[in-house]
């Protein structure tokens, strides 16, 4: 049987496109549960019959939304320094300093994750196991190859990185009330912030062989 024409499998794939985008603005608004097909479909300038097209239903439409997004993502996995003998650190500071990239340029996926996350819905248990599961085990490695080092000290990852993720993803989320509060604009560059956010983490991880003195000593 020949194939679909070049053309008409091109414009599927914009279709399918636009509809992604539009789900995305309108999950980021709404959530999953205060979004219908119908309002993806105008936003979209499609009929209703295009969205069952390329979607079995509207939680099948929600999930590519998110898969959409982490596969970019996860693309910084691909990068030489997680491949080679590099320190912990150094791939910690790499994967934040990419982790804030993507914080910048994924407004509409963090307020989608904050809502999932505040309600703990029926998508957790499949975000953590399509999404979270892979990063955390590579993560935890990392950290398991400083330890054995003598580079961290002793530590629990889950609690670790846990902290890690919180210290970013809780800084984007407060940014505007933050702002309000001290009255000035946030930095959250990467060069500032991920150098922050670095020192932060690692400065309670570093093993010491040195006794720092008590305060008042």
């Amino acid at each position: 049987m020949a194939g679909r024409r070049p053309k008409a499998r091109k414009a599927e794939l914009d279709t399918r496109v636009m509809i992604l985008a539009a789900a995305r603005k309108i999950f980021a608004a709404q959530g999953i549960d205060g979004t219908s097909v119908r309002e993806v479909a105008k936003a979209a300038r499609v009929n209703n019959a295009m969205i069952y097209y390329h979607f079995r239903d509207k939680t099948d439409l929600y999930r590519e939304v998110l898969r959409d997004s982490f596969t970019t993502f996860d693309r910084i996995w691909e990068h030489p320094i997680f491949k080679g003998n590099a320190p912990a650190r150094q791939k910690i500071v790499k994967y934040m300093e990419e982790f804030i990239r993507f914080e910048h340029a994924n407004e509409d996926l963090r307020r989608i994750l904050s809502m999932e996350f505040a309600n703990c819905g029926r998508n957790c248990k499949w975000l953590a196991n399509t999404f979270f599961v892979h990063g955390y085990e590579r993560l935890s490695r990392i950290l398991a190859q400083g330890m054995r080092s003598g580079e961290l000290k002793r530590i629990d990852p889950a609690i670790a990185l846990s902290c890690l993720f919180g210290m970013i993803v809780q800084s984007f989320i407060m940014q505007p009330i933050a702002e309000i509060i001290t009255g000035k604009e946030l930095d959250l560059s990467v060069r500032r912030f991920g150098k922050f956010a670095t020192d932060l983490f690692f400065d309670g991880l570093e093993s010491r062989s040195e006794i720092l003195p008590e305060r008042g000593s």
